[in-house]
């Protein structure tokens, strides 16, 4: 997912907020304020961050667009809060990828503030003179495995991180000191600093003494704080436009553990305990319905007619199957001069095939759902596309000399899944879950926008 649409979710939630006229029933905004939420406020310069960044990789972004997802995510972010516990939220600290909550808010922080002010870093890193942040070191690196060993070697048998002790003392061992301007205090980093925000990976590079890593982690994080330096510094945002910036990224990461919590961002191969409750509870009635009304879902091969070429060599395989792909784009580009492709494999198998059905032009005939598991040919015949020449296929390996076969599809005759079918009932019971959390959720947003104190002030949009 893109920064922006990470950021705003633009499009995840059908439910569209208030109208603006209605919004308006509290009173007007000041001008430098672009929306409140019970009475936290969203300043123009923040949403002008924010907009910047959304039009950068789609320009026909509206700011009503950016300013509405903001909003959507402070009232999401305030109904994560009243959900919040630790047993819910176990992975709010902790990122599948192994980065921590601070971590990701910087990550995102970053990406946001370099691609809102692109050209303006661009500029800045210019007049600097300065295109590689380890110039800005007031010292050397330490990076001697005598200083490093004894903080990031770990027993293997007890532990697969460092221990307390171990953080404690990285957390006191300067690796890196540096300052972006002469009037700026020295700035440093330590080992436990560069080591938290490594995700698990990363941290086993570390733990193998890799300095060349090191060096290269320490160089990307003081990237990310100069750019962090220059957005506090430079911008020309205040400090409570700022503050607010990080408040959106916040209201963000909370909206992705509520969506999280109420199972609607799971990664596809993650398991989804409230996909799969509502699932189970999910009739047979309820199943039939849905497959009445998305039968096309459900389509399967019932049978295909085919034919093969069969060639003894790989190089000759792979020799007509070049020149037949040759045929077949010519037509495909509509040349005029261009071959029939059918009439082309057919006219191969007679020249080159050694198969004995040679003289029937290599019919397999029809392959149904059944009769595909009678040969490997078969079977592979009954997958490939229609009137598309296959890649060559080996035989499988027997004590007889090896052959290879191209395969020709003309007809594929479609049928639909049995209702009653297993793969039916799990695919129609997952949509169905899918349909009644979305569902949960717009209701869910949808009183929260209704008791939200919501004023926005149009006249920056």
């Amino acid at each position: 997912m893109g920064l922006h649409r990470w950021v705003l979710a633009i499009g995840f939630a059908a439910v569209a907020l208030a109208g603006y006229a209605s919004w308006q029933r509290w009173g007007p905004l000041p001008d430098n304020v672009a929306a409140s939420v019970d009475g936290s406020v969203i300043p123009v310069a923040t949403l002008n961050v924010f907009v910047a960044a959304a039009q950068r990789s789609e320009p026909q972004v509206s700011r009503e667009a950016v300013l509405k997802g903001l909003v959507e995510n402070r009232l999401l972010a305030a109904l994560a809060h009243e959900y919040d516990d630790v047993a819910a939220h176990g992975h709010a600290d902790t990122s599948p990828v192994g980065y921590d909550a601070q971590t990701r808010h910087e990550q995102q922080r970053f990406k946001l503030i370099r691609t809102a002010f692109a050209d303006d870093l661009r500029v800045a890193v210019e007049e600097s003179g300065t295109t590689d942040s380890l110039d800005y070191l007031t010292e050397p690196l330490l990076l001697s495995e005598d200083a490093l060993a004894p903080l990031l070697s770990l027993d293997q048998a007890l532990y697969a991180t460092m221990t307390e002790a171990q953080q404690q003392a990285a957390s006191q061992l300067v690796i890196a000191r540096y300052r972006f301007a002469e009037d700026q205090p020295e700035q440093t980093l330590t080992l436990w600093d560069l080591y938290r925000r490594q995700n698990i990976q990363l941290k086993v590079q570390m733990h193998n003494l890799n300095t060349g890593f090191i060096r290269e982690a320490i160089k990307q994080q003081l990237t990310m704080e100069y750019v962090f330096y220059w957005f506090d510094q430079h911008s020309g945002l205040s400090a409570r436009a700022i503050a607010a910036v990080d408040d959106c990224i916040d209201d963000a990461m909370s909206r992705d553990e509520l969506l999280h919590d109420l199972g609607l961002m799971h990664d596809i191969h993650d398991d989804n305990p409230q996909l799969r409750a509502l699932a189970a509870e999910v009739s047979q009635d309820q199943i039939a319905a849905y497959y009445q009304q998305h039968q096309d879902e459900f389509t399967r091969v019932e049978r295909v007619h085919a034919y093969h070429l069969r060639v003894n060599s790989q190089a000759e395989a792979d020799r007509i199957y070049a020149e037949l792909l040759d045929i077949q784009k010519a037509q495909k580009a509509q040349k005029a001069e261009s071959r029939d492709p059918a009439s082309a494999f057919a006219d191969a198998v007679a020249r080159y095939s050694v198969a004995d059905d040679r003289e029937q032009g290599g019919a397999l005939g029809w392959i149904d759902r059944d009769s595909r598991e009678d040969h490997w040919t078969q079977a592979l015949a009954f997958v490939q596309p229609v009137q598309r020449v296959s890649p060559p296929f080996r035989s499988p390996a027997t004590d007889s000399a090896p052959y290879w076969e191209l395969l020709w599809v003309d007809q594929k005759e479609m049928g639909y899944q049995r209702v009653d079918s297993e793969s039916v009932r799990y695919r129609a019971a997952q949509a169905i879950a899918r349909e009644q959390m979305q569902q949960r959720f717009q209701t869910l947003l949808a009183d929260a926008t209704e008791a939200a104190a919501l004023r926005v002030n149009h006249e920056v949009l």
